[in-house]
């Protein structure tokens, strides 16, 4: 017997341990990568669902947010503290080594449904409610291996309501005996279609949307002094209901006005009966019907009413609403209604019987959101002054001076609007000199002009309301609101930011403008102009603007009717609705 190992013995076993310590390195290095993936893996799905939960809170802000894109970064918008939308976003990136980086993508498109309602990826009929969201990221595990993760979901327009309630509507007069309208789809104006022919030309029109039906109701004052209302089913226009003719010398001012009730949901429409009554009328639609008209018969007003302004409590158990009346004698009043008769609130003489003007727009009324107070105001013979009073559903305060030193002439077209969800309001006035001031109500009290520098020393012109104010409802701009204005060449435009405003920018493609009506829609945070030119501008045609996803750049000119349009006073020839 031999000892030790032959050659070839120790060449077997060289390779015998090579094969098995191969085996066990690549098991060994085979595991650290799969560990390496995982972790990977793991980092980029959650970067992905980020990406998804970002655009949920876009969606959130407002469903027509969620415009279609194939492959779009994200990025936070730091002084707002939202998400958006951004091909260049910085929040697109992020750290994997020193080669390479989690790069991540968001594409929304379109979602189809068969007749039972699932989601196919062809065929099927459109779902404008749904949308499909892939957030999508890559990285490179190493040079040659690329690795992709994907995050799929489908938000929908939750908060639509079961019971759709009427449209966001726009209304305007060519000058003609027929009303136009276009409604909105969340995307764009229809195309222009008529609503019912009412006989005169028309100078006044005031339009509202139902909260629970598919369902608004137009209201118009045409130049033979004629007093119409018309209803929207959904789908057409009914016979239009003659309320009053109030004689072509009243056929000037807008003795009239309606508002729904918040709980029932009824239209109620107040108006000059003819044109020798010191009390107003009201009829009220149910849904169905027009009651008959009934005269309120406790104003102590002594001359012919002129300007009737009203407004919704919004307290979701409420019917109440309230009204204001500027008369012929310059007497201001001002009353409310229950739901089931009118109140003079405890207080049975004139308000005041020196107001600035009976020719113009002189008086206004808004309620508070939350604790549901209604506050009237109006101008006062004395140039700066303005009286107000609160109503509190219990009691009337007294008539209290709110003094704006920088107007230079008595007050003559004013507006007083709501901000949503708060008790604050902003108010508006345009004088006899053309000036334009506001200010705010905290809920408790009047800020100063070191908040509200004067806007305009020479509006377009002063027989026209020129400006409009709107408080914002994107999710994205709480406490924020806007003004337009024509300032006598262009529409001017600023942004309250909270606690100031900001500067004065030109609205892109704006000419001479004398009247602007805004309309902010509660659902998607959209904010609408309908804009009346003067007729001296250049275009001499009735247009529209708008603002949507809670940004500050106003679309450009969208030309509603070519005109020509009406030389001075336009009156009030464009409304918008929305529920």
């Amino acid at each position: 017997m031999k000892n030790g190992f032959s050659v070839l013995e120790v060449i077997l076993a060289v390779a015998i341990f090579m094969i098995f310590s191969t085996g066990a390195v690549m098991t060994v290095v085979q595991g650290y990568n799969t560990n390496r993936l995982g972790t990977e893996n793991t980092v980029a799905s959650q970067f992905a669902a980020e990406g998804a939960e970002a655009v949920r809170s876009i969606k959130n802000r407002g469903y027509s947010n969620l415009t279609n894109f194939n492959a779009v970064g994200l990025q936070r918008n730091n002084p707002g503290n939202y998400w958006e939308f951004k091909t260049e976003g910085t929040n697109n990136i992020l750290a994997h080594n020193n080669s390479d980086n989690y790069v991540r993508t968001v594409k929304v498109e379109n979602v189809n449904r068969d007749g039972s309602g699932n989601v196919v990826s062809s065929g099927g009929a459109l779902d404008p409610d749904t949308k499909k969201i892939t957030s999508t990221v890559t990285w490179n595990f190493n040079s040659a291996r690329p690795e992709t993760t994907s995050l799929i979901s489908y938000l929908s327009d939750w908060r639509k309501p079961i019971v759709s309630g009427g449209p966001i509507m726009m209304v305007y007069s060519k000058t003609t005996s027929t009303p136009f309208y276009r409604i909105w789809d969340g995307s764009a104006w229809s195309a222009e279609a008529s609503a019912q022919n009412v006989g005169g030309n028309i100078n006044y029109i005031v339009l509202k949307s139902s909260r629970t039906r598919n369902e608004a109701v137009l209201a118009t004052l045409d130049s033979n002094g004629n007093i119409y209302a018309q209803v929207w089913d959904g789908t057409s226009w009914g016979t239009p209901t003659l309320m009053a003719n109030v004689g072509t010398t009243f056929a000037v001012y807008r003795s009239f006005d309606l508002e729904y009730e918040k709980s029932n949901d009824r239209s109620v429409i107040v108006f000059l009966p003819n044109s020798t009554s010191v009390d107003p009328a009201y009829r009220i639609w149910d849904g169905s019907n027009w009651t008959p008209a009934t005269t309120i018969t406790a104003p102590p007003t002594t001359g012919v009413i002129r300007w009737i302004e009203t407004a919704q409590n919004p307290i979701s158990t409420s019917n109440e609403i309230a009204m204001i009346m500027l008369d012929a004698n310059i007497d201001v009043y001002g009353m409310t209604w229950s739901g089931s008769g009118w109140s003079n609130m405890g207080v049975a003489t004139v308000w005041d019987a020196t107001a600035s003007t009976a020719d113009r727009k002189a008086v206004d009324v808004a309620y508070e959101q939350t604790s549901g107070r209604a506050m009237f105001i109006w101008g006062d013979a004395t140039a700066t002054d303005q009286y107000y009073r609160i109503w509190n559903s219990s009691s009337l305060t007294a008539a209290t001076l709110l003094d704006i030193p920088a107007s230079g002439g008595v007050a003559n077209w004013v507006k007083l609007v709501t901000r949503p969800n708060s008790n604050e309001l902003m108010y508006g006035v345009q004088d006899a000199k053309a000036d334009l001031n506001t200010r705010k109500w905290s809920g408790s009290a009047w800020d100063t002009d070191t908040q509200h520098p004067e806007y305009d020393k020479a509006v377009e012109n002063i027989t026209s309301m020129n400006f409009d104010l709107v408080w914002e409802t994107n999710s994205a701009n709480p406490g924020k609101a806007w003004i337009l204005w024509g300032d006598g060449a262009a529409i001017s435009k600023k942004q309250w930011s909270g606690s100031a405003w900001g500067s004065a920018t030109t609205l892109t493609g704006s000419d001479d403008t004398s009247f602007i009506r805004l309309k902010a829609d509660l659902n998607s945070g959209a904010i609408f102009a309908g804009i009346y030119e003067s007729a001296t501008s250049k275009t001499d045609d009735i247009w529209e603007s708008h603002l949507t996803g809670g940004g500050t750049s106003w679309n450009a000119e969208n030309t509603i009717w070519a005109g020509p349009i009406s030389a001075e006073p336009v009156y009030f020839r464009v409304d918008i609705s929305a529920p």
